[in-house]
Order: C-alpha cells, then structure tokens, then sequence
C-alpha cells in the first residue's frame, strides 16, 4: 500500500506532531514585567538560583516554570488612618511605649526593593515567604526604635526620629536581600493629656519666639532709623557745603570779571587820554558821552548855556 495513502502512518505522524506542539508550548516560560524570574522544576522540585531573568519570553524546558520576584519598590503601611490612601500592603498600626513609659501608637509607610543579585539567596533562605519575614522583622525593628525615644522627642526630633528608623530598617533589610528606599511616620499618637500639654507648650514657645522677633525686628528698626537720620545728616551738610561752595565761587569769579572789567577800562582810558592829551575834565567829559552807548534811545542837547543834557534809558529802565 502506497505510504502516503496509509490512514495509520498518517495518524501517528499527526499525533507526534501534536506532542511535539504540547512539548513547545509547555517548555515556554514568560518572565511578566516588573518582575525578575528564577526557573523552576516542578519535577525535581529545585530552583535554578544562580541564573536570574529579566522580563520577557524564554524556552525553559517541560517541567519548568519561572518563580515571579518584583523589581520595583514595593510599600508596606503600617496603619489603619481612614484618611490616608492605601499604596501597599497595609497591617495594624504599631503598639510601644516611650522611653519613660508613655503609651504609643505607630503609623508608619516604608518602601523596599529587592537586589537582583541576590534573589538567588533570598529564596534559598527564605523560599516565596520572604514578604512575611519582612513584615515580622521589620515589625520589632520599628517598635524597639520607637521605644527608644521619650514623648518629648517624637514630637520635637521626628525629622530625625525617621531617618534613623529608616536607617535601622535598611540595616535589617540588607540582611535579607532588599534595601529600604523610604521611611515615612505619618501618624505619631501619643496619650491626649500628655498630647495637649505638649500643644500648650509649643504654643508658649511659639508665642516667645514671637516676642523675641518682635523685639529683634524693634531694634532694628530703631536701628535703620538712626542709621537714615545720620545719612540725612551728612546729606544736609554736603548740600549746605556745596551751596555754600558755589556762593563763594561764583561771587568770587563776577568779583575777579569786575575786577578785570575796571583794570581794562582804566588802562583804556589811560590810553585815549594819552592819545587825544586830555586834561581831568575833558577825561570826564569823555566818559560822560561815551556812557551814551548804555543807553537804549538817548537823545542828546547841546546849547543850553554851555551845558549839555542826556536823556533815555539805561538797559532799558
């Protein structure tokens, strides 16, 4: 019988293309985003940890799968505020006391991520529960920090407070594989009677800082108005001197002109009283008609007994 006509070659050809699909398609593995991926046999129930993959698409082989670890930070909350957003795993709220006794409830968010070169040993010691050991941990690091700090302290220092929280939390983490990214104490409540005197106190501060500013703000004030009533001062005095200054020059420079003006018209009247040989009264007379050209429509009269009469304005008047 011709091959290609045999029903039987041609279902058992079919059925070993079918297994080889099932072979391909259950030997795919995907990483997901945002996630690193260690392979895993389902068979021998061992974990390749010495090889870690990245997102994407990979042929791992029947049996396998990828064990999923998230890449990007990840938060935990401990707190159960109403008025604040959820944005990650949230647990109960941290219960302590103060350093001198004093009851105290802690709300705290902090953000983790785990290191990729180590996620190899994160799930060797700690299999896919790691989260929990985390929760558990960081748990009694947080209540042994808080309970560190007297009332005062929280309420005075929280800036610190939570930045060695913080630091204490990523020395533990470290220990595990991960490493804190943030720490923040959203809600510190303490006993309300201690709560409210600790208010009145910092009003009290508040209050006296405000006085001494107050004060400070005074003194300076005082200060720049006797430091401008100076300056006014000295302005008023250089104004005075520099008046003063420009009096005395320009008299002193119209003095020296009239001084100059009469040398010259001495020496001139010398000259023309040596050029025309004029006695003293000819000299006068000569002056007198020559006072004629200051004068603005001077009329001139001559023949009244000898004697000689002007009249007009002088400059104008």
């Amino acid at each position: 019988m011709d091959a290609a006509n045999n029903p039987a070659l041609i279902g058992g050809s079919f059925i070993c293309l079918v297994i080889l699909g099932l072979f391909g398609i259950f030997s795919l593995g995907a990483v997901t985003p945002l996630h690193y991926g260690i392979r895993y046999n389902s068979f021998t129930k061992a974990a390749q940890t010495n090889d870690i993959y990245v997102p994407g698409r990979y042929f791992i082989g029947p049996w396998n799968s990828f064990l999923l670890f998230p890449s990007n930070v990840q938060t935990i909350e401990f707190a159960n505020e109403p008025g604040l957003a959820v944005s990650g795993i949230r647990y109960e709220p941290l219960h302590t006391r103060t350093k001198e006794g004093l009851g105290l409830h802690l709300q705290v968010s902090l953000q983790y991520r785990l290191n990729k070169e180590h996620l190899g040993k994160l799930y060797s010691e700690f299999n896919m529960n790691y989260a929990q050991v985390f929760i558990s941990s960081l748990r009694d690091v947080l209540i042994k920090a808080a309970s560190e700090y007297e009332a005062t302290q929280l309420w005075t220092e929280r800036a610190f407070v939570g930045d060695v929280m913080q630091q204490l939390v990523n020395k533990e983490l470290q220990n595990m594989y991960a490493e804190c990214w943030g720490l923040q104490l959203m809600v510190i409540d303490l006993p309300d009677l201690f709560e409210n005197s600790i208010v009145h106190t910092q009003v009290q501060k508040q209050s006296v800082r405000t006085r001494q500013n107050e004060q400070i703000s005074a003194r300076i004030h005082a200060e720049t108005t006797v430091i401008k009533a100076e300056y006014d001062r000295k302005v008023k005095v250089l104004m005075a001197q520099g008046h003063a200054n420009f009096t005395f020059t320009t008299k002193q420079a119209q003095a020296h002109a009239q001084r100059k003006r009469i040398d010259t018209e001495s020496d001139i009247l010398g000259q023309v009283k040596d050029e025309l040989k004029l006695d003293a009264e000819g000299l006068v007379l000569y002056q007198k008609y020559g006072a004629l050209d200051d004068l603005d429509a001077a009329s001139v009269f001559f023949g009244f007994d000898g004697q000689v009469m002007m009249q007009g304005n002088v400059n104008g008047r």
